[in-house]
């Protein structure tokens, strides 16, 4: 070939590599403007705020601290809070399709760390018509949403259809990542959870039943919880208050319990501890294997999942074998096509108004009452 030809062929080749380049780079400017505007935080007093973290701001409140130092402009985090971000619309238009029960008594907003911070608040709910001199067990809910979204509205309606089955329920929020790391949640979840013991005496509760229970990262935030409160070794190594209750049962629904060793799903829960979450204490506590053992013996537990759960059905099973390998009183609800198709991922809480989702409610709440009747008995023997 001649040399004329030779050089004009790769100018065409350089031409075409820098024009391939460019539209890359183009590709690419246009996904970081689309995910900053899309992502822009707005003020804690913004009705149409998102519930997603790193998405909300105050002038009188800090909603970040240090331990998210790092994660903030992650990449993986980033592309997370827009996939959230627009998860709380479709989570949006789930509830404005349903229905929620009335004739429930709702104390909304009560700050379980009086700091002004819209993620230190809780809700209570419990049936109207109920006696000052009644004693209803008592449900504890922990809501999903990745560890980086969501609030207490986000399981009110589920929240609300547990309460209307004869229970006081108590619905609360928590810190998001990137403005904290799921250490600082579990020091959230128990602050909560020492908040209720102390307030239960203004509400119709019977303190000697109480039930647990969270979904998805929610789910992960019961379980360790539910450990931390009978290990004080522990306590101290993720830095959390003693809860100060004593557990009758445990529900979890698609528990993503193994963040470090659960399998590609782990590229975003390990950082999800922080940017340096090899170098922390808690790097050895990451997987439910590894905290289990720091309880002398988890109250029985229900676990549920569906063969649509695409996002933790084989960390719920994995769960459940491992609990019940230590003894614990454990059962396990594995939907499939029951109700005419796979369910979906935590579909209890998000329809709990559908037969499928009745169907669980029905089935977690007489888990709960055999586990106050196995209470009793233990305690007569």
């Amino acid at each position: 070939m001649p040399k004329v030809q030779e050089k004009k062929k790769m100018n065409i080749g350089l031409k075409i590599l820098i024009i391939l380049l460019s539209i890359i780079l183009v590709i690419a400017l246009a996904a970081i403007i689309f995910i900053n505007v899309v992502t822009k935080p707005v003020s804690d007093k913004d009705p149409n705020k998102y519930a997603v973290g790193g998405m909300v701001v105050s002038d009188t409140v800090e909603y970040k601290d240090d331990s998210g130092k790092g994660l903030r402009h992650n990449p993986v985090i980033r592309i997370m809070q827009m996939v959230w971000r627009f998860c709380a619309d479709g989570d949006a238009a789930k509830h404005a399709s349903q229905t929620p029960p009335k004739n429930i008594v709702k104390f909304e907003d009560i700050p379980y760390i009086d700091d002004g911070n819209i993620y230190h608040q809780l809700d209570v709910y419990y049936p109207q018509g109920t006696s000052k001199k009644a004693r209803l067990p008592v449900i504890i809910d922990i809501h999903g949403g990745g560890w980086m979204y969501g609030d207490k509205d986000l399981n009110e309606y589920y929240c609300l259809a547990l309460a209307k089955k004869g229970y006081v329920v108590f619905n609360m929020s928590y810190r998001l990542v990137p403005d904290v790391t799921v250490n600082e949640q579990l020091q959230d979840v128990a602050k909560a959870l020492n908040f209720i013991s102390k307030n239960m005496k203004n509400y119709p509760c019977d303190r000697e039943n109480i039930m647990l229970t969270g979904d998805s990262a929610g789910g992960q935030l019961a379980v360790y919880s539910a450990v931390l409160l009978q290990n004080e070794e522990l306590r101290s190594t993720f830095d959390v208050v003693d809860g100060n209750l004593d557990l009758t049962a445990l529900v979890l629904t698609s528990p993503v319990s193994y963040m470090k060793d659960g399998g590609a799903f782990s590229v975003y829960t390990k950082i999800l501890w922080g940017k340096d979450y090899e170098q922390k204490e808690t790097f050895n506590f990451m997987d439910l294997n590894e905290i289990i053992d720091y309880a002398e013996q988890l109250p029985p537990t229900y676990l549920i999942t569906s063969s649509g759960d695409s996002l933790a059905h084989d960390q719920t099973v994995k769960a459940y074998n491992l609990i019940a390998e230590k003894g614990a009183k454990c059962e396990i609800s594995d939907y499939g096509n029951e109700f005419g198709e796979p369910l979906p991922h935590v579909f209890s809480v998000l329809f709990p108004f559908d037969e499928a989702g009745q169907d669980v409610i029905e089935k977690e709440c007489d888990f709960f009452q055999r586990a106050m009747l196995l209470k009793v008995e233990e305690v007569e023997e």
